[in-house]
This record gives structure tokens, C-alpha cells and sequence, in this order.
């Protein structure tokens, strides 16, 4: 499907009294953006806090896609409902903050830095301590060996901790089951009065916190004509990116990845899910649920509740998990401050990392492990599932050269021919449309299918002189999963549009459902409005000093 109504972002922008910010970004294309999606992303949001919804679905299927999502009795369903209807991920956040602040204008950039506020004051209306870290109440703990480096104090500015995972964008706690409307429920976790059910402070989320702030930074301070950020006080935006980055290095492990998340943040389901329809992995999570909260609550009465945060694998699992793709993430974040401010201590945790980076390489199939656990002393690679998107962004994020120099000349483009025979998804014709989430031909993601037109254009431009017909193929690839994408926009209210989250429900092996393609998905449609600007969040324009 072809997109309709396309206007020049700058014929948009002059319209609407703004002034681009791509006019001061010479490394950017001009390209065209559909300005229904334009309309759509800076709309919705909640008029209560300014915060941007995740997701959004279409009025004439909203019945039978929350009834997919789980039985009225489903834990599991009622808390996924809840998050659909009223959350916002704070890796969807910022990639909004970006989309906002690239296209321009004093309004745009006014809504982008709202999270930013939010954040740094660390309560969201009803959500009254959105940081995690120790005290008040909170037990997360970043380092065994110092394990009051982080506080949860709002008022310890400089030293608190990661922003969690997913907030009610509307900053309300008590919430009601969007299926049925109920608002107890007697399994519900805690207490029965149903409510916001998502507390984890993840790593990988954080250092979008962090790209965003810097990116929204840059656009504010940074002056052209002389090369040099200008403001007097610290701006909240680097102050914000400063303490977030101080914690994640609290957080790096001795093998120099970021752990996944501090010690307190609870993890049920302990056991690989063992498969089957949506409807059945929604069943098995639930008893999973109620199981682990018996289990815990059983070694609290044994050990009381110190003791069992600190040593109850429940509480500590993600301390001892580590996604490569959070470390691509936290590899840019530390990037970007590095490049502003100069500090070593931000070049040396990307050193870190790198050597993180090297020892989950799979040097037999030429791409990178999802992972790594801590297993009886030892950091071991998680080889069990193929993630496609720590393929694409390592290609975005460390570059073709880096890989080429770490892993032998055509490394980068060799895994990208991996993610295609793992994860690529063809029409009949055998055109490229996209990719998947993991080892499958049948259900496209369009983020990361777009993260892997982020990679293709990495790939152009590196092999052009000396692999011309590597270049060529990727120049062809993109072109086809863009277009490959274009079934999956969808027509809103009121001239308004958006790309789904992907093209069919699933359980997504790394922790979560994808959604049917009536599901509109706010990341996948900034991600789309940010390829078609030209911009790349992952770098400054032009490059600082």
C-alpha cells in the first residue's frame, strides 16, 4: 500500500510556524514524511502528563484484540491489556523525544523534553518514585561491593538510579481491566485491587534515557557557527544522562558488559517458556506467576526479606543476565556523553563493553550471541535463541569498520547474510519484506525491520569502493523492506496514521508477546518518520569539536 498525502517535512514544518532542525544538519538527506504519521505521534499522548502512549488500537477490532491478549481470568492477560491501553516504555519514550526533536519547532522540542522533567524529578502524578535504587522503601542495589551507590532518595540528585522499564503514561496506579472493565481481581499480584504491575529498572531502556537526552541536548546547546555547546549552568538533560550513566557503570560486571538490572528486580519465571499458541504461553506464565509468589514469599517468612533480595534468584536473575543488545545501547549512550563532554571515564566503559562485545561472538555462524548468564562462576554465552536486532544494531552502532577490524574483512557483511537466512521474511515473489524477532520466516517486526534498513545503509556506504556489489545488494535490500513495510500502515482518526508493532501475535522468546497488526505501535512509526528525515540517533549532527 502506497503512502498517502506526502508532503516535504520542511513544506510541513513552514506551515505549521516551525523551523527544522534538519536546515542546521548537512549529513542529512532530506527526505518525504507522511504528515499523517507526523500528526499522529505528536497527539498521542496523555493530556493529563504529557507522556506518550506506546500503543494504540484500532476502534473497530479493540474488543477481539484485548480478548487475544489473554482470558478475563489471565493475570498475565489483564496486566498486558493494561500496559497496551494505557502504558509507555521509556525505550518508546525516547525514540518519540528524537522523532520530536528532529523534526524542529519550539513545540516539538517543548514535548520531547517533558519526559526528560519527568524523569529527573522522578514522580509521575500518582507514581510517586519512578528511580530506582536503595532506601525509602526500595532495595535495588547496582553493586555487591558498594550497595549504597545508588539511592532511591529524589532529593540525591547526582547518585540516584535507572527510570523503570514502563510507567502509566497517565502517572495513575489503580487501573481497571480494559476488557471488562473490572477493577479487583482476586489473583491479582499483591493485592486484589488491580493496579500498575511493572516495576523493573532495565538496563537497556536506560541508555535510551540517556541517547535521547543527549540528542535533545545537542539540539538545544549546541552552537554551528563555533562548534561548542553554549549554556552556563548544567542543562537537566546532561545532568539527567550524567546520573543514569553513573549507575550503568555501577552495573558493569568484571567480564565489562552492563548487567541487565540491579538486585531487586523481580524475575518469575525462572524455567525457558515452553511454547505454543499465545493464548497458551499467557497460561503457562500465569501459573508460573503464582507458583514463583509462593516460592518467594515462602523463603521470606524463612530468611525475612533482606536476605531473600540479596540471595533469592528471583531477585537476582537479572543481575546476573546480560543482553547484548542493552550493551550495543549503553555502548552509543556512553558514545555520545564521551563526545560532549570528554570525560575518559565514559570512553573506558565503552572499552569495557567492547571486550564484553568480542567474547559472545559466534565466529562459527558470524553473528552475536543474545547473551550471556552468570552460571557457577562463569559468564556463559546464551546460544539458545538468535536475536535479530543485537545483529542490525551492532552493524548501526559499532560500525562495518569496527566489526571488519575485530572479525576479519566482510564480517559486518557476513552477518547480516546470517540474519537473513535466520530471521529474513520474503514475499512469494522471494523479495526481501523484512525481518523477525528470532529464528522465523513468518511474522515481521516493523521496528526492527527498519533497524535493519539502518544496517543496509551502513553497509553502502562502507563497502561501495571496495565491495561494490555487497553495497549494491544492501542499496536494492533497503529499498525492499521499505516497501515491504507499507502493508502494515494503518489509517486513525482524522487524517492521522501509524505503522503496527508487527504482523501477528507471538510469544517473542527474549520475554514478551509481539501484538496482531491492528495493534498500533508508537516506536515502530518513530522509527519510520526517522528514516524518512534522514536521521541518524545514533550519532550527532555534526559530529561536536
Amino acid at each position: 500500500m502506497l503512502i498517502q498525502r506526502l508532503l516535504w517535512i520542511s513544506l510541513i514544518l513552514f506551515e505549521l510556524g516551525l523551523r527544522p532542525c534538519l536546515a542546521q544538519q548537512p549529513a542529512v538527506e532530506a527526505r518525504l514524511v507522511d504528515s499523517g504519521l507526523v500528526e499522529w505521534l505528536q497527539s498521542h499522548k496523555s493530556d493529563l502528563t504529557g507522556m506518550p502512549l506506546s500503543f494504540g488500537i484500532t476502534e473497530a477490532n479493540r474488543k477481539e484484540v484485548l480478548e487475544r491478549m489473554g482470558d478475563q481470568d489471565s493475570i498475565t492477560g489483564i496486566i498486558e491489556r493494561i500496559i497496551v491501553e494505557e502504558g509507555t516504555s521509556v525505550y518508546d519514550t525516547a525514540v518519540w523525544q528524537i522523532a520530536l526533536a528532529a523534526l524542529g519547532g519550539e513545540e516539538n522540542l517543548r514535548a520531547a523534553s517533558v519526559p526528560i522533567e519527568t524523569y529527573w524529578r522522578g514522580s509521575l502524578r500518582h507514581l510517586h518514585n519512578i528511580r530506582a535504587g536503595r532506601g525509602g522503601g526500595q532495595t535495588f542495589i547496582y553493586d555487591r561491593d558498594q550497595p549504597d551507590a545508588i539511592s532511591s532518595d529524589l532529593t540525591d540528585l547526582g547518585r540516584r538510579g535507572f527510570v523503570f522499564r514502563i510507567l502509566n503514561a497517565h502517572g495513575k496506579y489503580l487501573a481497571a481491566d480494559p476488557l471488562d472493565g473490572k477493577r479487583r481481581f482476586s489473583g491479582f499480584p499483591n493485592w486484589p485491587d488491580i493496579h500498575w504491575e511493572d516495576w523493573k529498572p532495565i538496563a537497556g531502556e536506560n541508555a535510551w534515557v540517556v541517547i535521547a537526552a543527549m540528542q535533545i541536548y545537542h539540539h538545544k546547546y549546541f552552537d554551528y557557527e563555533s562548534g561548542q555547546y553554549r549554556h552556563t549552568a548544567e542543562p537537566v538533560e546532561l545532568a539527567l544522562a550524567k546520573e543514569i550513566a553513573r549507575a550503568a557503570i555501577h552495573l558493569q560486571a568484571n567480564n565489562g558488559a552492563v548487567r541487565m538490572a540491579p538486585i531487586g528486580t523481580y524475575f518469575f519465571s525462572l524455567d525457558e517458556i515452553s511454547g505454543g499458541t499465545a493464548r497458551e504461553v499467557a497460561a503457562e506464565l500465569d501459573e508460573k506467576a503464582t507458583a514463583s509468589k509462593e516460592s518467594y514469599e515462602r523463603l521470606v517468612r524463612e530468611w525475612g526479606e533482606e536476605r531473600t533480595i540479596l540471595q533469592s534468584e528471583h531477585t537476582t536473575w537479572y543481575y546476573d543476565e546480560i543482553s547484548t543488545e542493552n550493551n550495543l545501547s549503553w555502548f552509543t549512550a556512553f558514545k555520545l556523553l564521551y563526545e560532549v563532554t570528554e570525560d575518559p571515564e565514559y570512553r573506558l566503559a565503552m572499552l569495557r563493553i567492547e571486550r564484553y562485545l568480542k567474547s559472545v561472538w559466534n565466529a562459527d555462524e558470524h553473528y552475536f550471541f543474545q547473551g550471556a548468564h552468570f552460571t557457577e562462576g562463569f559468564w556463559e554465552p546464551n546460544s539458545e535463541h538468535f536475536a535479530t536486532d543485537v545483529q542490525t544494531w551492532a552493524i548501526c552502532k559499532l560500525g562495518p569498520a569496527r566489526l571488519d577490524e575485530w572479525f576479519g574483512e566482510g564480517a559486518a557483511y557476513r552477518i547480516w547474510q546470517t540474519t537473513k537466512e535466520f530471521s529474513g521474511i520474503y514475499s512469494p515473489e522471494g523479495r526481501l519484506q523484512g525481518v523477525g524477532y528470532t529464528r522465523e520466516s513468518r511474522r515481521l517486526s516493523i521496528e526492527w525491520t527498519v533497524g535493519a534498513i539502518y544496517a543496509m545503509n551502513e553497509l553502502v556506504r562502507y563497502y561501495g569502493e571496495n565491495h561494490p556489489e555487497w553495497s549494491r545488494q544492501a542499496s536494492g535490500e533497503a529499498r525492499d523492506m521499505r516497501a515491504g513495510i507499507e502493508r502494515f500502515y494503518r489509517h486513525a482518526s482524522d487524517g492521522k496514521a501509524a505503522y503496527s508493532y508487527s504482523s501477528r501475535r507471538g510469544w517473542i522468546p527474549f520475554g514478551w508477546f509481539s501484538h496482531d497488526k491492528e495493534v498500533l505501535s508508537l516506536v515502530s512509526t518513530c522509527w519510520v518518520v526517522l528514516y524518512d528525515l534522514g536521521f541518524n540517533p545514533f550519532r550527532l549532527y555534526p559530529q561536536p569539536r
